[in-house]
């Protein structure tokens, strides 16, 4: 059987930076933030404007539509439009932390309170299940392929890419519509905080006096094809998918391992996948999420897997906030998009660096990218890790 490589043709992104590839390309570059502040005054990252979702019960508290259906549907419509496919030929994968949570987020206190909820309740948990949104969301899409949910906490987004690609790579999928979405929500927000985990003022992705995430929402949809099948169409590749690793090193329920041994791993897996050294990585797409312990347990992964030349790495959250599942399906985008602009984004908002993250973080503007070849990494509660490799499109 000849080898089957994936490539991405099209895709789709919706987040605090606004619709579009090219929006949140310019955001990126120029440091225009997505970050506001709610009615307590806390920083949070929210789709806004006209590309927000609207109300999701109507007068008499009856369910319209979920928040993160919204946010997913926008993205993935914008994938499929671009790659002028019928979506009853495309499979369907969709990486989520929360679901749906907008059912739940509404109910009136008391029934939040009551166990076990109401029986009208019953229903709005199921359809706000990871199946019940991959459902909701392949029945406005249209979708007549394969559908599925996967989990992976903050790494939905990229384990979803794997398994695209596995599907593609193995035969059983010319083409999978695969990407990662939530949407912000009081259950998420009442958990991070709990932990102590959310910055008071910003995220600063490695930088000295670094609090915390900021939460944040999103959606971000790859069409990943068959190379070949995509020729045949005519569609041109963005950029090649071509590998991903995944590890988890079950180290803490929250706190990942000190030493980043299973970030490593992951690393490492999807570089082996890619057919790819260390040396030949042009730019790291960090998870970065601002959180003391994460950010310097990412570097020591760094420190390990690149022994020699140390590629330069950068975070977006600190513009687009936290977006859980959604956040490295959107990184995805960004990663496409710096291979074909040869360009780097920097992180914003870093300070003084901390010397615990000694490394090459781009904070002094926009860089030129050297090489073929980025890493986007997503590491997640649980030890739950997720890397993807893309190479720039031949």
């Amino acid at each position: 059987m000849s080898e089957r490589t994936a490539v991405v043709t099209a895709v789709g992104v919706l987040s605090p930076l606004g619709r579009g590839p090219a929006c949140s390309w310019d955001a990126v570059l120029t440091g225009r933030s997505g970050v506001s502040r709610d009615a307590d005054g806390r920083p949070v990252a929210l789709v806004r404007g006209a590309d927000a979702p609207g109300s999701v019960r109507d007068a008499d508290g009856r369910p319209l539509r979920g928040r993160a259906t919204a946010l997913a549907a926008a993205a993935g419509a914008d994938a499929l439009t671009g790659s002028g496919l019928d979506p009853e030929r495309v499979d369907l994968v969709v990486g989520t932390t929360m679901g749906e949570p907008s059912w739940i987020d509404t109910w009136p206190d008391a029934d939040a309170a009551q166990a076990p909820p109401p029986p009208g309740r019953v229903r709005e948990l199921l359809d706000g299940t990871p199946d019940g949104l991959a459902a909701a969301l392949a029945t406005e899409l249209g979708v007549g392929g394969r559908v599925a949910a996967v989990g992976g906490a903050c790494a939905a987004g990229n384990f979803a890419l794997a398994r695209a690609l596995d599907d593609v790579r193995s035969g059983r999928a010319d083409r999978v519509l695969a990407g990662g979405v939530d949407a912000f929500s009081r259950t998420a927000l009442i958990g991070f905080a709990r932990l102590g985990a959310l910055a008071g003022d910003g995220c600063r992705p490695f930088g000295l006096d670094r609090q915390g995430l900021v939460l944040g929402e999103g959606a971000a949809f790859l069409l990943v094809e068959e190379r070949s099948a995509a020729e045949a169409r005519g569609a041109e590749p963005l950029a090649e998918l071509a590998g991903a690793g995944m590890s988890c090193d079950a180290h803490h329920p929250t706190s990942p391992h000190p030493e980043g041994a299973g970030a490593a791993r992951a690393v490492l897996a999807a570089l082996g996948d890619a057919s790819a050294d260390p040396d030949d990585v042009g730019w790291v797409s960090a998870h970065g999420t601002g959180t003391p312990a994460n950010d310097r347990a990412e570097v020591r992964a760094l420190r390990s897997v690149f022994t020699g030349r140390r590629p330069p790495a950068s975070s977006v959250k600190s513009l687009t906030g936290h977006g859980l599942g959604a956040a490295s399906a959107v990184e995805a985008v960004l990663a496409i998009t710096a291979l074909r602009e040869r360009t780097l984004p920097p992180t914003w908002c870093v300070g003084a660096q901390d010397p615990e993250c000694d490394w090459d973080v781009v904070t002094d503007g926009p860089r030129e990218l050297e090489g073929e070849v980025v890493v986007n990494q997503a590491y997640a509660f649980g030890g739950c890790n997720a890397v993807t490799v893309f190479r720039r499109a031949s």
